[in-house]
Protein backbone atom coordinates (compact mmCIF):
# COMPACT_ATOMS: atom_id res chain seq x y z
CA UNK A 1 0.00 0.00 0.00
CA UNK A 2 2.78 2.25 0.68
CA UNK A 3 4.14 1.89 -2.35
CA UNK A 4 1.13 3.62 -4.15
CA UNK A 5 1.04 7.19 -2.72
CA UNK A 6 4.43 8.43 -4.64
CA UNK A 7 2.43 7.04 -8.06
CA UNK A 8 -0.53 8.88 -6.37
CA UNK A 9 1.49 12.01 -5.81
CA UNK A 10 2.84 11.71 -9.07
CA UNK A 11 -0.25 11.82 -10.92
CA UNK A 12 -1.96 14.46 -8.65
CA UNK A 13 1.76 16.50 -9.14
CA UNK A 14 1.16 15.94 -13.51
CA UNK A 15 -2.59 16.49 -12.83
CA UNK A 16 -2.35 20.34 -11.05
CA UNK A 17 0.51 20.64 -13.79
CA UNK A 18 -1.69 20.58 -16.52
CA UNK A 19 -4.51 22.62 -14.73
CA UNK A 20 -1.50 25.37 -14.21
CA UNK A 21 -0.57 25.39 -17.91
CA UNK A 22 -4.01 25.78 -19.33
CA UNK A 23 -4.38 28.64 -17.06
CA UNK A 24 -1.00 29.98 -18.08
CA UNK A 25 -2.01 29.59 -21.87
CA UNK A 26 -5.40 31.26 -20.65
CA UNK A 27 -3.58 34.33 -19.06
CA UNK A 28 -1.19 34.87 -21.89
CA UNK A 29 -3.69 34.57 -24.47
CA UNK A 30 -2.70 37.62 -27.48
CA UNK A 31 -5.15 40.27 -28.28
CA UNK A 32 -7.19 39.60 -31.64
CA UNK A 33 -7.84 42.11 -34.65
CA UNK A 34 -11.44 41.40 -36.10
CA UNK A 35 -12.55 42.82 -39.06
CA UNK A 36 -16.48 43.89 -38.48
CA UNK A 37 -18.91 42.47 -40.50
CA UNK A 38 -16.33 40.10 -42.14
CA UNK A 39 -16.37 40.32 -45.87
CA UNK A 40 -19.32 42.76 -45.92
CA UNK A 41 -17.13 45.24 -43.32
CA UNK A 42 -19.11 47.87 -41.78
CA UNK A 43 -21.93 48.56 -44.38
CA UNK A 44 -25.80 48.72 -44.59
CA UNK A 45 -26.30 44.79 -44.66
CA UNK A 46 -29.12 43.25 -47.06
CA UNK A 47 -33.05 44.23 -46.73
CA UNK A 48 -33.93 40.91 -45.64
CA UNK A 49 -30.91 40.39 -43.19
CA UNK A 50 -30.69 43.44 -41.10
CA UNK A 51 -29.42 41.59 -38.29
CA UNK A 52 -26.02 40.71 -40.03
CA UNK A 53 -23.82 42.34 -37.78
CA UNK A 54 -25.05 41.59 -34.83
CA UNK A 55 -25.18 37.25 -35.90
CA UNK A 56 -21.40 37.90 -36.73
CA UNK A 57 -20.42 39.51 -33.50
CA UNK A 58 -22.38 36.58 -31.40
CA UNK A 59 -20.72 34.25 -33.27
CA UNK A 60 -17.30 35.16 -31.80
CA UNK A 61 -16.08 35.45 -28.29
CA UNK A 62 -14.59 39.13 -28.04
CA UNK A 63 -12.25 39.48 -24.71
CA UNK A 64 -10.74 42.43 -23.16
CA UNK A 65 -7.75 43.57 -25.59
CA UNK A 66 -9.45 42.21 -28.90
CA UNK A 67 -9.45 45.13 -31.65
CA UNK A 68 -12.53 45.96 -33.77
CA UNK A 69 -11.07 46.92 -37.58
CA UNK A 70 -13.86 48.42 -39.19
CA UNK A 71 -13.48 49.01 -42.63
CA UNK A 72 -16.26 51.48 -44.66
CA UNK A 73 -16.80 54.00 -46.93
CA UNK A 74 -15.90 57.58 -46.46
CA UNK A 75 -19.51 59.02 -46.28
CA UNK A 76 -19.93 56.51 -43.37
CA UNK A 77 -18.93 56.66 -39.79
CA UNK A 78 -19.23 54.19 -36.30
CA UNK A 79 -20.98 55.62 -33.09
CA UNK A 80 -20.00 54.00 -29.57
CA UNK A 81 -23.38 54.95 -28.27
CA UNK A 82 -25.59 54.08 -25.04
CA UNK A 83 -28.25 51.67 -24.77
CA UNK A 84 -31.06 53.99 -25.25
CA UNK A 85 -29.73 55.52 -28.56
CA UNK A 86 -28.89 52.50 -29.78
CA UNK A 87 -32.31 51.47 -29.56
CA UNK A 88 -33.48 54.53 -31.38
CA UNK A 89 -30.84 54.99 -33.60
CA UNK A 90 -29.62 58.44 -32.08
CA UNK A 91 -26.15 59.72 -33.15
CA UNK A 92 -26.86 63.06 -31.38
CA UNK A 93 -24.81 62.53 -28.28
CA UNK A 94 -22.32 59.73 -29.28
CA UNK A 95 -20.48 57.93 -26.32
CA UNK A 96 -17.68 58.19 -28.46
CA UNK A 97 -17.12 58.61 -32.38
CA UNK A 98 -14.54 56.52 -34.38
CA UNK A 99 -12.36 58.18 -36.95
CA UNK A 100 -10.66 56.83 -40.27
CA UNK A 101 -12.96 54.89 -42.55
CA UNK A 102 -12.50 52.38 -45.75
CA UNK A 103 -11.19 54.74 -48.32
CA UNK A 104 -8.25 55.07 -50.28
CA UNK A 105 -5.13 54.64 -47.70
CA UNK A 106 -7.67 55.17 -44.90
CA UNK A 107 -7.47 51.61 -43.84
CA UNK A 108 -10.18 51.58 -41.36
CA UNK A 109 -11.29 52.32 -37.80
CA UNK A 110 -9.69 50.18 -34.54
CA UNK A 111 -11.55 50.31 -31.49
CA UNK A 112 -9.60 48.44 -28.80
CA UNK A 113 -12.03 46.79 -26.00
CA UNK A 114 -10.72 47.63 -22.71
CA UNK A 115 -13.33 46.45 -20.31
CA UNK A 116 -15.55 43.80 -20.06
CA UNK A 117 -19.29 44.46 -20.76
CA UNK A 118 -21.62 45.69 -23.56
CA UNK A 119 -20.89 47.88 -26.40
CA UNK A 120 -23.57 49.59 -28.56
CA UNK A 121 -22.26 50.76 -31.88
CA UNK A 122 -24.28 52.06 -34.54
CA UNK A 123 -23.61 54.20 -38.13
CA UNK A 124 -23.66 57.68 -37.89
CA UNK A 125 -26.25 58.19 -40.54
CA UNK A 126 -29.69 57.41 -38.69
CA UNK A 127 -31.24 55.92 -41.95
CA UNK A 128 -28.45 53.61 -42.11
CA UNK A 129 -28.67 52.58 -38.33
CA UNK A 130 -32.21 51.72 -39.25
CA UNK A 131 -31.31 49.42 -42.41
CA UNK A 132 -29.31 47.44 -39.74
CA UNK A 133 -25.53 49.05 -39.79
CA UNK A 134 -25.62 48.40 -35.77
CA UNK A 135 -24.15 46.22 -33.58
CA UNK A 136 -23.95 45.00 -30.21
CA UNK A 137 -20.75 43.56 -28.75
CA UNK A 138 -20.71 41.41 -25.61
CA UNK A 139 -16.38 41.50 -23.92
CA UNK A 140 -15.57 39.13 -21.62
CA UNK A 141 -12.36 39.41 -18.71
CA UNK A 142 -9.67 36.43 -18.61
CA UNK A 143 -12.35 34.74 -15.96
CA UNK A 144 -14.90 34.86 -19.03
CA UNK A 145 -16.94 37.19 -16.98
CA UNK A 146 -18.90 40.23 -18.94
CA UNK A 147 -19.01 42.66 -15.95
CA UNK A 148 -21.98 44.51 -16.91
CA UNK A 149 -23.15 47.84 -18.32
CA UNK A 150 -22.15 50.09 -21.48
CA UNK A 151 -18.49 51.16 -21.04
CA UNK A 152 -17.39 54.54 -21.76
CA UNK A 153 -14.11 55.04 -23.28
CA UNK A 154 -11.07 57.20 -23.83
CA UNK A 155 -11.11 59.68 -26.49
CA UNK A 156 -11.95 59.28 -29.93
CA UNK A 157 -9.37 57.62 -32.05
CA UNK A 158 -6.57 59.83 -34.85
CA UNK A 159 -7.70 59.04 -38.29
CA UNK A 160 -6.68 55.14 -39.28
CA UNK A 161 -5.50 55.12 -36.02
CA UNK A 162 -6.24 53.77 -32.28
CA UNK A 163 -7.00 55.44 -29.46
CA UNK A 164 -3.81 56.52 -28.58
CA UNK A 165 -3.00 52.67 -28.10
CA UNK A 166 -5.36 53.52 -24.93
CA UNK A 167 -8.16 50.78 -24.22
CA UNK A 168 -11.84 52.01 -24.22
CA UNK A 169 -12.64 51.28 -20.41
CA UNK A 170 -15.59 51.96 -18.09
CA UNK A 171 -14.76 54.89 -16.11
CA UNK A 172 -13.72 54.28 -12.74
CA UNK A 173 -11.22 55.59 -9.88
CA UNK A 174 -9.06 52.68 -10.09
CA UNK A 175 -5.75 52.24 -11.95
CA UNK A 176 -5.97 48.90 -14.16
CA UNK A 177 -3.51 46.69 -13.80
CA UNK A 178 -0.83 46.30 -16.58
CA UNK A 179 -1.27 42.63 -19.23
CA UNK A 180 2.27 42.49 -18.70
CA UNK A 181 2.28 42.38 -14.19
CA UNK A 182 -0.54 40.01 -14.47
CA UNK A 183 1.66 37.69 -16.38
CA UNK A 184 4.51 38.14 -14.61
CA UNK A 185 2.51 37.30 -11.55
CA UNK A 186 0.81 34.51 -12.48
CA UNK A 187 4.66 32.85 -14.31
CA UNK A 188 5.43 33.42 -10.60
CA UNK A 189 2.83 31.43 -8.74
CA UNK A 190 3.38 28.81 -11.59
CA UNK A 191 6.51 28.25 -10.80
CA UNK A 192 6.29 28.72 -6.85
CA UNK A 193 3.84 26.04 -7.10
CA UNK A 194 5.48 23.88 -9.61
CA UNK A 195 8.74 23.57 -6.98
CA UNK A 196 6.23 23.35 -4.32
CA UNK A 197 4.73 20.19 -5.62
CA UNK A 198 8.18 18.45 -7.12
CA UNK A 199 9.24 19.06 -3.53
CA UNK A 200 6.31 17.14 -1.81
CA UNK A 201 7.05 14.27 -4.50
CA UNK A 202 10.36 13.54 -3.78
CA UNK A 203 9.62 14.04 0.09
CA UNK A 204 7.22 11.20 0.06
CA UNK A 205 9.05 9.19 -2.75
CA UNK A 206 12.20 9.29 0.11
CA UNK A 207 9.89 8.84 3.47
CA UNK A 208 7.40 6.33 1.70
CA UNK A 209 10.70 4.29 0.51
CA UNK A 210 11.78 3.46 4.05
Amino acid sequence: MASRVPLVAVVFAASYGVLLLGASAAASRQPAVYDVGGAMGWAVPPANSTDTLNRWAFRHRFHVGDVLDFKYSNNDSVLLVRPSDYDGCSAASPVSRLKGGGGAGCGGAKFRLGDPGIFFFISGVPARCEAGLRMVVLVADARGSFGGGAPTPAPAPTPGGMEDDEPSRAPSGDRPIPVAFKLFVAAGLGFVSGCFLAGLVLWLCVNCGR
